[in-house]
């Protein structure tokens, strides 16, 4: 499966939950839906929070930590739902 599918369904399923991009990684590859491990969860995210694919996520920065994390926008958890809410453990 695509890995942007795969990170959406994660974060969607799990809305309004935030993540850091080391344990999205993590659950997506372990989930077993991946046709291939992404080089770059990063780079996945980046897309998926861009204008091109309707900024179906989003990144927030703790000011403390300066930690990032990212979530499912409510265009993001739309999307999700229409396209059958795949569960990603």
């Amino acid at each position: 499966m695509n890995p942007r599918t795969v990170i959406l369904a994660f974060l969607a399923g799990r809305s309004p939950a935030a993540y850091s991009e080391e344990a999205i990684k993590t659950r997506v590859t372990a989930s077993g839906l991946l046709d291939a491990t992404p080089t770059s969860v990063n780079s996945e995210l980046s897309y998926l929070a861009s204008d091109r694919m309707g900024k179906l996520v989003a990144v927030d920065v703790n000011p403390a930590s300066m930690e990032a994390v990212w979530y499912a926008t409510p265009e993001g958890v739309s999307r999700w739902v229409r396209d059958g809410r795949l569960h990603v453990g």
